[in-house]
């Protein structure tokens, strides 16, 4: 079985595990379960004996006996092959051919992946307040035998965390669904997208504003004149002079491992 290259490994930060089988299953909906292997090895031993007759004296004789012997043996090694995230994300990042290099020429709905993106989150404060709603910080707080909380958590069932990254001249806007629980793979949250380089796997989907962006919350709260405005979450700043991002529908953030 082929062995890994070192390049290939990387650590997975954030899946959309439904969207990446799916697309992997329209490339080849075979899927490897396991691998057998077979070694064949055969011996052979020639047996040579000259045996005198006892009465050469009498007959003068000799005789040559030869005896031929093989064995043949097959040792069949089975190994099964897991199918984690990381396996299946694997066989689609080998089929993407666009990158910051060349998206310039990108067409939408191509696969991108771009490496050694700074992330930065839009707009923390709301954000964070948002997460500790949706954790039921406000569950306790009671009106009128209604909860707050409960009230409060239908609106933001598709609020998303909002992410700008940068990589030289080009700036990238993406989306993950801000979930209570299991957003991240591994244990991770959201601040370690933010510590360093990151990769973006995703279908690249043009050039957007973050008022494009727009969910349940946002419609209600109808804050239009504060819907442009995105606070860089590294300096605090308003980051709104950058009207056009590149939009990635995210597939997966990973992180690559050097050895």
């Amino acid at each position: 079985m082929a062995r890994k290259k070192k390049s290939d490994l990387f650590c997975l930060y954030y899946i959309n595990f439904n969207k990446v089988f799916e697309i992997a299953m329209l490339l080849d909906n075979k899927i490897t379960t396991g691998e057998e292997t077979q070694k064949s090895s055969n011996h052979s031993l020639k047996l040579a004996a000259k045996i005198k007759n006892m009465l050469a004296m009498v007959f003068e004789g000799t005789a040559d006996i030869g005896y031929d012997y093989s064995k043949g043996s097959q040792l069949r090694k089975t190994v099964e092959i897991k199918m984690t995230n990381s396996v299946v994300l694997k066989d689609l990042i080998e089929e993407v051919k666009l990158s910051d290099k060349n998206i310039n020429d990108a067409q939408e709905g191509q696969l991108i992946l771009i490496d050694d993106v700074n992330l930065s989150l839009v707009n923390e404060e709301e954000t964070r307040q948002i997460k500790l709603v949706k954790q039921g910080v406000l569950d306790r707080f009671v009106h009128e035998d209604i909860s707050l909380g409960e009230v409060m958590k239908p609106m933001l069932s598709d609020y998303s965390y909002q992410l700008t990254g940068k990589k030289g001249e080009d700036n990238y806007l993406i989306k993950i669904p801000a979930n209570a629980d299991n957003e991240f793979e591994n244990n991770y949250t959201i601040d370690d997208l933010l510590l360093g380089k990151v990769s973006l796997i995703g279908i690249y989907n043009g050039l957007k504003s973050s008022s494009d962006l727009k969910n349940t919350f946002s419609y209600l709260k109808g804050n239009e004149a504060q819907e442009d405005q995105i606070l860089d979450s590294q300096t605090g700043e308003d980051t709104n002079i950058i009207e056009r991002y590149h939009y990635i529908d995210i597939l997966s953030i990973t992180q690559k491992i050097h050895m």
